[in-house]
């Protein structure tokens, strides 16, 4: 198998992980989004991936938690400040979800990111 089918299965695979039952193989796919991203590159990663990942804002909050702080991280994987409003959708569903800790990490992981980049 070539390295790039190897990557693909790979992030195939987590994508499915995304879908599972099974909240610790959510929670295994959800921290290695980065991997997903990088293997997308950023326009598919800001019309595919996001838009997946906003429609998918129905889990466990331990999951949703984990999706927050992901997402904090994503500005490069969408191409920079200048498409950090991609990350917007899936963020403001996360930050009217009943869990506070979700709500807080939602609203101000990018924030942060953003500002150490200036």
């Amino acid at each position: 198998m070539s390295a790039e089918a190897s990557t693909l299965y790979a992030v195939a695979l987590l994508v499915d992980e995304l879908k599972n039952e099974d909240i610790a193989l959510r929670l295994n796919s959800i921290r290695r989004l980065s991997t997903i991203a990088v293997a997308l590159g950023e326009e598919r990663t800001r019309n595919e991936l996001i838009p997946f990942l906003n429609e998918s804002i129905d889990d466990e909050d331990e999951v949703l938690l984990a999706l927050a702080e992901e997402l904090g991280n994503f500005v490069a994987y969408v191409g920079g400040a200048a498409h950090a409003n991609a990350l917007l959708p899936p963020l403001e569903t996360l930050a009217t979800v009943e869990e506070t800790v979700v709500r807080d990490q939602a609203r101000t992981s990018p924030r942060r990111r953003l500002r150490r980049r200036r």
